[in-house]
């Protein structure tokens, strides 16, 4: 008789929004939300849009792209240009010191 594993890759796949959050959190911020949007994960400040894109570029390196100051103005959904390529703390890192939500080192 074929017996069927009934455990599934979720209870040790975390997504990269949870991952995201962890981050934050264990960087000591309180004041900026994550979010996913398709592959990426939006960062933004409480009661304002997203300010940061957290992009998966394979393996164990993500791009951050801060969005486009028109779009900011025009509520459209462009984004710069990736401003930084690093491991997933590092570039979760950069994106809150940029809106001084953590201190910068």
């Amino acid at each position: 008789m074929l017996q069927v594993s009934t455990s599934t890759r979720t209870s040790t796949h975390r997504t990269l929004l949870a991952r995201v959050t962890d981050a934050v959190d264990a960087l000591g911020s309180s004041t900026v939300w994550a979010k996913s949007s398709g592959p990426h994960v939006l960062l933004g400040l409480r009661g304002r849009e997203a300010y940061a894109r957290l992009t998966p570029l394979g393996g164990a390196s993500y791009g951050l792209a801060f969005r486009a100051i028109e779009a900011q103005t025009a509520h459209t959904n462009a984004w710069e240009p990736l401003l930084l390529v690093d491991d997933l703390l590092s570039v979760i890192e950069h994106a809150l010191v940029a809106v001084d939500a953590i201190p910068a080192e």
